[in-house]
């Protein structure tokens, strides 16, 4: 049983958003070691959607989607950026 998909509210109950991200952050810092970039990284975007959801007029499902996409499109971003970093470090690399 996926830990994270028990915490979605059954069909007809008012879907409460910061609780589910509460909940995600938790089952990620019981199971896993935050001292993995990783995982800290996954912590910072769980802290960041729960922030932005938290701040809007009423936090919904698709305002909630909306805020995973924006950050998805960060981790994409800032991914590329830090390889490319990576890649003009490297001794020899053609700069573009």
């Amino acid at each position: 049983m996926n830990p994270i998909a028990s915490t979605v509210p059954v069909k007809g109950s008012a879907p409460d958003p910061i609780t589910q991200l509460n909940s995600a952050r938790q089952l990620v810092e019981e199971r896993y070691t935050d001292e993995q970039p990783l995982i800290r990284a996954a912590l910072h975007l769980i802290d960041c959607a729960r922030d932005i959801v938290a701040g809007l007029p009423e936090p919904d499902l698709d305002a909630c989607r909306d805020a995973l996409g924006s950050a998805r499109a960060a981790v994409v971003s800032a991914t590329f950026a830090v390889g490319r970093v990576r890649d003009l470090t490297v001794s020899g690399t053609e700069r573009v």
